[in-house]
């Protein structure tokens, strides 16, 4: 564990704190541990979307048209699905 030698200050509203002060009670923990908790997982979260989903323009393109395009039928997938049911009904 490497040592605490960094301090931050934020300043918030009593609500937030109040807020803040629950959850951390909730989980067992204060309120530092709770929000550096928080904090640190959101970092991490962002910071790995960054490195994975990095695309270029025309890869952002390319993936509105997949997201906004009328869906079509796989026939593999639809045959997968058919045998699923069909062995759902034979057990019903």
């Amino acid at each position: 564990m490497s040592a605490k030698t960094e301090r931050m200050n934020l300043r918030c509203s009593t609500e937030t704190i109040a807020t803040l002060r629950e959850a951390a009670e909730l989980q067992g923990q204060d309120l530092t541990s709770f929000v550096l908790g928080a904090a640190l997982d959101r970092a991490r979260s962002v910071l790995a979307e960054d490195r994975i989903l990095r695309l270029d323009p025309a890869e952002v393109i390319q993936l509105e048209k997949a997201l906004d395009a009328e869906p079509s039928v796989i026939p593999q997938l639809a045959r997968l699905f058919g045998s699923v049911r069909s062995r759902e009904n034979a057990q019903n």
